[in-house]
């Protein structure tokens, strides 16, 4: 009895590590393929910047967009506030609670609602080298405002690293 176990096992595990990990469903891709189209309309990779992965771009590169059927385009991962950007990802990238916002000109990566920049990150709520209430421009761009000077601010961040893991991007 526990040899026939041993053999159905054995051959479970065989055939879930026989597929690769990140095999593509159909189902996936279905659906990666409706959101593949992010890029502007006139946007165009650049002739050898296309890629499959971003161990085919270079240095400071990654791929985006990339799927098995479709050669993706390498790109900048921006930080939250640079510009630049054509795709969420882009800054996801760098700040999983960022976006593109593609309305200015050029575009630019900004903080998602309810979280506020600060040393090219973006916070949940602004950190206690910061005035509490962070300051909203008519972009709707948050920032903290520090209350100390920046060496002494990246210091407590230095030190207190661990504690404010979990309080930014």
């Amino acid at each position: 009895m526990i040899s026939v176990w041993m053999t159905f096992f054995t051959s479970l595990i065989i055939s879930i590590v026989a597929q690769p990990w990140y095999q593509i469903t159909q189902a996936e891709e279905t659906a990666t393929n409706t959101s593949l189209l992010q890029f502007p309309p006139d946007f165009k990779c650049e002739a050898g910047k296309e890629c499959s992965t971003t161990l085919d771009c270079s240095t400071g590169l990654s791929c985006f967009q990339a799927t098995s059927n479709s050669s993706g385009c390498c790109l900048k991962a921006l930080k939250p506030n640079e510009t630049g950007c054509f795709l969420d990802d882009q800054c996801k990238r760098a700040c999983e609670s960022s976006h593109c916002d593609k309305i200015q000109s050029p575009a630019r990566c900004l903080c998602d609602s309810g979280r506020h920049f600060l040393f090219n990150k973006c916070w949940k709520k602004c950190p206690e080298f910061a005035l509490s209430e962070p300051i909203t421009d008519e972009k709707g761009f948050s920032r903290c405002v520090l209350k100390v000077d920046t060496g002494a601010a990246l210091n407590y961040m230095r030190r207190f690293r661990r504690q404010l893991r979990s309080a930014f991007c």
